[in-house]
């Protein structure tokens, strides 16, 4: 089963493609590297930073840090500096807290549609990519009443097609002081399901000038993303964990809230794939282990095949719409051995 990263995009913003990425705020994947972190604004709200004591955001730090202890609440924005190639963050007043330098594989990506473009049309270019990225992000992050909360919103591109993305993330309780060692010591899938079994809720909505376009939550260990085109059609999937490491449960598929597709998974691995028919009946069942079976729309079986850890073995059979048997093909280790035999 392809696993499912949360991203939140802070430093890294261009990453953020609410149209084709599954995921939701929480852990950020850095650009050319294979593994997953938390980011700035995830320390802090799961109050990561004292514990980490890093020097190198300093200044971003102890306002968040000031402001979460007088006031319960901070507020900052983070915006991408394109003529700087770098990522600005600013206080609620305005006072530059950290600067970092963009990695050169996101300048280069970002430039890219510049070096096919002269005159006018380059000018319509660096406009746009001005208002794609330039934009800032608004941050608020709460106590919220021993629930610590994070707030985001965006807003990118035109304003013919203005996009904006709200993200939220609200956790059970405080971490104490032991849980937060332990999240520094995490990494990779261990720390991404430490993460989600702190969660209250996490979603964020994505919208088109005012439509909702797209929404994203993560509760009670169910994970569920949608995504509405222009005529307000929806594609709708969903995944039910069975436990907090997050490996086993089954994820769903809908078409305007109908069923097409149903796949069980155990230890991040597919066991069973269901398809379904338009009119709601069982299309196919495709298990790693057992008999797969394709069927009629009205229900009726129209083929069967013995599979053995994910391979065809054994006597496979078709049926027509009476149910008798007209075909049968002998499978070896996934390779078909006889032809198939008519059955009079």
């Amino acid at each position: 089963m392809k696993k499912i990263f949360i991203v939140l995009t802070f430093i890294f913003i261009s990453l953020l493609s609410f149209a084709d990425n599954t995921s939701i705020a929480g852990v950020r994947i850095p650009l050319g590297e294979q593994k997953v972190e938390l980011d700035n604004n995830l320390k802090f709200l799961l109050g990561l930073t004292k514990v980490e004591n890093s020097t190198k955001y300093k200044k971003f730090i102890n306002y968040v840090e000031e402001n979460l202890d007088k006031k319960g609440i901070a507020k900052y924005s983070a915006a991408i500096n394109l003529k700087k190639g770098a990522m600005e963050v600013f206080s609620e007043n305005g006072t530059l807290l950290d600067e970092e330098k963009l990695p050169d594989e996101f300048m280069t990506m970002v430039s890219l549609p510049l070096n096919f473009e002269e005159g006018k049309e380059k000018e319509k270019v660096k406009k746009m990519l001005k208002e794609a990225y330039e934009n800032p992000t608004y941050v608020t992050i709460s106590k919220n009443n021993g629930k610590p909360k994070i707030h985001m919103e965006r807003t990118m591109g035109p304003a013919e097609e203005k996009i904006k993305i709200i993200d939220e993330v609200i956790l059970k309780r405080e971490l104490t002081e032991a849980e937060k060692k332990e999240m520094l010591s995490l990494k990779n899938d261990e720390l991404i399901a430490k993460y989600k079994s702190y969660i209250e809720i996490e979603s964020s909505k994505g919208y088109q000038n005012n439509k909702l376009v797209m929404t994203k939550e993560f509760k009670n260990l169910t994970e569920t993303a949608v995504i509405y085109d222009k005529d307000n059609n929806s594609m709708k999937m969903e995944i039910k964990y069975k436990d907090n490491s997050l490996k086993n449960g089954t994820a769903r598929s809908y078409t305007n809230n109908k069923l097409t597709q149903e796949m069980v998974f155990e230890n991040s691995t597919a066991i069973l794939l269901r398809e379904y028919h338009d009119n709601g009946n069982l299309a196919t069942e495709l298990p790693a282990n057992g008999e797969a079976k394709i069927y009629y729309e009205n229900g009726k079986i129209k083929e069967s095949i013995p599979i053995k850890n994910g391979k065809r073995e054994g006597v496979g059979k078709e049926y027509d719409e009476t149910g008798k048997v007209i075909k049968e093909t002998l499978y070896r280790n996934d390779k078909e051995m006889k032809k198939a035999k008519k059955v009079k």
